[in-house]
């Protein structure tokens, strides 16, 4: 009676089990059907026994199969040592790789094989942004061999052409080292990036970033549910945290300011207010102090902040009423952060493009650091999160989001 719901449960937990390259390649038909064939499953233990039991366990399976995808992939970040790795290619496309990946926990760069023979010569020490060079291009293969390596990863440029890079991979077919080629396909994740073959050139089709109607009324409709609830649930706490600003220094316990939303339309966010009444004409004075970068105003040591209001941001406890925002439509859950008008004064077409979805009360910004965060990173995160935007992404910056505010990651 139970069997098909078990079962849906049971294949995924196998298909969260599986390496990221299997996964990838293999059985990537099997994952673009999992989702529907683990509903109809579940869907047909509630016809064929609609008692009490039988649904919960449904509901309990539904559940599951939602829930042990997100397990799985943590559980992966988890216990995964780092893949060793050699780069390939001349010194300008390796150093991009470098700068790129060399902060990566799951990535060990092992050395640079470099591809221009000028660049490397004998046994002279050359390294490229803190990481040796070990050889050049017909290195490469001896190198991974001995070294037993997970992979080797090939940057193209200028001079490394299609043969080389062919040769190599024949030169590996005899070790377990997997052959990369690194493609420049920036603010774009797998799921929207197409292989396609056009005549004997590999072609990757990048998929629109526009989300499908239905889908973004789902989230609207999230939004204003979700935090009509939790702002309901959290009144009596708000009217305590109102009365303990307002013993604490005179003026209101609420803190209104102009904020840029959807499409450039400035609306007024609320927030609890953290600082002394005359913050903002105080400012000019602490301008010289200022340790944010780009338009972004930020002081770590902030003395305008008062002592419950230090108290509020550490806890992220002032930005409940921005549910209020939310209910209204100003703002969604999770989405890039809300900027000021005179912040997007200075945005320029390409930074422009994170206005195009509701600011949020939470983001990638926030679950990434958030204060410690420069400008180009803060930009990257939420042009990352316009362009790649899902429900389940939501959901997990929902759950990193709580892990964040426990942890009091990068507030101040």
């Amino acid at each position: 009676m139970a069997a098909p719901a078990l079962a849906a449960v049971l294949v995924q937990v196998d298909v969260a089990a599986l390496p990221v390259y299997e996964r990838s390649t293999s059985l990537r038909p099997v994952l673009r059907l999992w989702t529907p064939i683990s509903i109809a499953l579940v869907l047909a233990t509630v016809t064929s026994a609609a008692s009490p039991s039988s649904i919960r366990l449904a509901l309990a399976s539904v559940l599951a199969v939602a829930v042990l995808p997100l397990l799985g992939r943590s559980a992966r970040r988890m216990w995964r040592r780092p893949r060793s790795t050699l780069l390939v290619g001349d010194r300008i496309a390796v150093s991009h790789l470098v700068a790129q990946w060399g902060a990566l926990p799951h990535i060990d760069i092992a050395g640079i094989c470099l591809s221009e023979p000028e660049d490397y010569v004998g046994e002279q020490p050359s390294e490229v942004l803190g990481y040796a060079v070990v050889g050049g291009l017909d290195d490469a293969a001896d190198i991974a061999r001995s070294q037993r390596l997970d992979q080797v990863v090939v940057a193209p440029g200028p001079v490394l052409t299609a043969y080389d890079v062919r040769r190599l991979g024949w030169a590996l077919e005899d070790c377990d080292t997997e052959l990369a080629v690194a493609a420049e396909v920036h603010g774009a994740v797998p799921r929207r990036v197409v292989p396609r073959l056009v005549g004997r050139r590999l072609v990757l089709s990048v998929r629109p970033s526009r989300q499908p109607a239905l889908a973004s009324l789902a989230k609207s409709i999230l939004d204003r549910v979700g935090a009509g609830a939790v702002l309901l649930v959290a009144a009596p706490l708000i009217f305590f945290l109102v009365v303990a600003v307002r013993l604490e220094t005179p003026g209101g316990g609420f803190f209104s300011q102009i904020r840029t939303g959807r499409d450039g339309r400035p609306f007024r966010m609320l927030k609890l207010r953290t600082m002394v009444i005359d913050a903002e004409q105080r400012r000019a004075e602490l301008e010289e102090l200022n340790e944010g970068a780009g338009p972004l105003f930020k002081l770590s040591n902030d003395p305008r902040v008062t002592r419950v209001g230090g108290f509020l941001r550490r806890a992220s406890l002032d930005e409940l009423p921005q549910l209020w925002n939310v209910v209204r439509g100003d703002m969604s859950l999770i989405g890039p952060r809300p900027a000021l008008p005179h912040e997007t004064d200075e945005y320029d077409d390409w930074i422009r493009r994170r206005l195009s979805i509701k600011p949020g009360m939470t983001g990638l910004w926030q679950v990434s650091g958030r204060s410690r965060l420069g400008w180009n990173d803060a930009v990257r995160l939420d042009l990352d999160y316009v362009d790649n935007w899902t429900l389940g992404g939501d959901l997990q910056i929902a759950g990193r989001t709580v892990n964040a505010v426990l942890r009091r990651d990068g507030a101040v």
